[in-house]
């Protein structure tokens, strides 16, 4: 009965928990350049296993040595993830504007002056692959203390169920995850205006930015 609970509770526990704000927040910034679903998947994906990666780690060394998350420690890696957030936010806007991927361009036809909007975007997408794992990790660390409270008694009295559970969740989170970038991907895709991409992408930028001074914001306070 408590390996039932565990599958089905850590599956669809992992995959709700998939959709918090900060974690769809910096998924959609770093993958919104990608118009192909399956490469967005991937990095959904990738985002997942860095998260079940720390949450596995942290969340083992726990429930084994009964030891529980200061809530400092939880609240310091809450305030880092905002911090995060913002970083990616600002890096987004900034590589948007830097590259200028849409830009004036002003010529003349027939002695009549005409501006257009020109774009200079590389064909070549940039890999995010090692980003988006770095920041699931940090999620997962920041989250331990939280997931932790979700597991039922029953099932911490057993280390080996409470390490599928966690197991499970971890894998219900990333192919939630890798769902939600797939689709995002397929949104893009068929997006061929490349202004309108660009300011998906930046309005992306922005949305982690404000969640993560928002997130900030609440813990400063």
């Amino acid at each position: 009965m408590d390996l039932i609970l565990a599958v089905v509770g850590g599956v669809t526990l992992g995959c709700i928990h998939a959709f918090d704000v900060d974690h769809v927040a910096a998924v959609t910034a770093l993958s919104s350049k990608h118009g192909n679903p399956k490469k967005a998947s991937l990095l959904g994906a990738v985002w997942g296993l860095g998260h079940t990666a720390t949450l596995l780690v942290f969340g083992t060394f726990s429930i084994a040595l009964k030891f529980v998350i200061p809530e400092a420690v939880a609240s310091i890696a809450e305030l880092l993830v905002g911090v995060m957030l913002i970083a990616i936010g600002i890096w987004v806007v900034r590589d948007v504007i830097a590259k200028r991927e849409i830009h004036i361009h002003r010529h003349s036809h027939d002695g009549s002056e005409h501006v257009h909007f020109h774009s200079h975007s590389e064909s070549k997408e940039h890999d995010h692959t090692h980003s988006l794992f770095f920041v699931g990790a940090a999620h997962g660390f920041a989250g331990t203390a939280a997931v932790l409270v979700l597991i039922p008694i029953t099932i911490s009295q057993s280390i080996l169920t409470a390490i599928v559970y966690l197991l499970l969740f971890g894998i219900g989170t990333m192919a939630a995850m890798a769902f939600f970038a797939y689709w995002l991907g397929v949104i893009t895709k068929r997006i061929s205006s490349t202004r309108i991409l660009t300011v998906i992408r930046g309005v992306a930028g922005i949305v982690s930015l404000v969640v993560g001074l928002i997130w900030v914001g609440a813990f400063v306070l």
